[in-house]
């Protein structure tokens, strides 16, 4: 979840400099946030007790996020999503860093099990900013894990359509395509998505089982057996993995 935690920092950072932590200049506020949130992605416990702190000694929103943040990393998904919500609610912001922390929000829900929930957040999120790419991103994705392909694709569109680049859009768009047995679809995503990044895990796994379904069993094992060494240790490996091995023992 590190790069989740991550997407509203520069947000809150503005947020900051605006209203200073209890009396502090806004370059001490600013440092002592980014010292909170960069302790999040290495001793996150420590972070959350950090924060706590902060927060009871007047941090005030930046400390409570740094807490929320951390509470991410540790893998109390319902709690953070909750209190992400709540504080998109509390904070008086524009709508484009509302927006930002609903998505946060959205994927610790994601991240919970909750993929309706999530898509919920994500409808209010794009009420205050119609056209966040990252929102749309996020809504994709707890659609998806919902079974709504075609809407999940819908949104994916509407991303890819400014970003026309966007590997990881193209990569779920492509696993969305394939689930609604458009494999032709499927398969001009993940080339351009793996044009730009030949590596990449998830592209990697999708496009294998794309060539297996479609009975091109070599360019499957192909895929897979790259996905297994350039990135051995990783969730989408193990799937390949285990695909590899039903290919190799008949497996349909």
């Amino acid at each position: 979840m590190t790069h989740r935690t991550q997407a509203a920092t520069a947000g809150l950072l503005i947020f900051l400099l605006a209203h200073p932590a209890w009396g502090q200049s806004s370059d001490e506020a600013e440092a002592r946030y980014r010292a909170c949130m960069d302790l999040t992605q290495s001793r996150a416990e420590e972070a959350f007790d950090v924060a706590t702190t902060w927060e009871g000694l007047g941090g005030g929103h930046p400390a409570r996020h740094c807490a929320l943040a951390a509470l991410v990393e540790i893998g109390h998904y319902p709690e953070a999503a909750q209190g992400l919500e709540k504080l998109a609610e509390a904070v008086r912001a524009g709508p484009d860093f509302k927006a930002r922390l609903l998505g946060q929000s959205a994927q610790a829900w994601i991240a919970a099990g909750n993929a309706e929930h999530a898509a919920a957040v994500c409808d209010a999120a794009l009420k205050l900013v119609p056209d966040s790419l990252n929102v749309l991103q996020i809504r994709a994705e707890a659609l998806a894990l919902q079974g709504a392909y075609w809407e999940a694709a819908d949104d994916l569109s509407r991303v890819l359509y400014v970003d026309p680049d966007n590997v990881a859009a193209r990569v779920m768009r492509g696993a969305a395509y394939r689930q609604l047995d458009a494999l032709d679809l499927a398969l001009t995503d993940l080339n351009h998505a793996l044009e730009l990044n030949p590596d990449h895990p998830e592209g990697l796994l999708e496009r294998g089982n794309v060539h297996r379904l479609s009975q091109n069993n070599a360019a499957a094992r192909a895929d897979w057996k790259r996905l297994l060494e350039t990135a051995p240790d990783t969730p989408a490996a193990r799937a390949a993995e285990a695909n590899v091995h039903k290919l190799d023992s008949g497996v349909n």
